[in-house]
């Protein structure tokens, strides 16, 4: 097998599993903001900041105490609110907390967002699995077998 092909088709099953794995976090991070789970809690905001994004963003970044009994501290969401208020959150797989937001806009983007991601998977697989069947096809010559 030509070694630029291998390489080829392993640099593509590698861009599938980057993309899955992309795919996966919108999956995960959707069902935590719409609380398909389940699992969330309210907490009262007791401190909210503008942090520095990348690319010269700003976002508001919020805290306030957990409500876990087992877990004491405090909880950070990125939520655009103020001092004192009330606020859902859910956890997701990873410790992060979302804020919960069940509204249209954004279950269409919890159903959209995993699609993009998924597609580049699809893409990247089939390439991965066109250039295996190449590198199967040709000897170290070139020619075919």
């Amino acid at each position: 097998m030509p070694r630029e092909r291998v390489l080829a088709a392993a640099g593509c099953a590698a861009l599938t599993l980057l993309c899955l794995a992309a795919m996966a976090w919108t999956v995960f991070t959707g069902i935590a903001r719409l609380n398909l789970s389940g699992n969330a809690v309210e907490i009262r905001l007791t401190e909210c900041h503008r942090e520095d994004g990348a690319r010269n963003t700003t976002h508001t970044a919020c805290s306030g105490p957990s409500p876990s009994t087992t877990d004491p501290g405090t909880v950070e969401v990125r939520y655009e609110g103020r001092q004192g208020e009330t606020i859902r959150v859910a956890r997701t797989p990873w410790g992060r907390y979302e804020a919960v937001d069940t509204g249209f806009v954004s279950w269409g983007i919890a159903v959209l967002a995993p699609l993009l991601p998924l597609g580049a998977a699809a893409a990247a697989g089939a390439l991965a699995v066109r250039e295996i069947r190449r590198a199967r096809r040709t000897d170290g010559c070139g020619r075919a077998a």
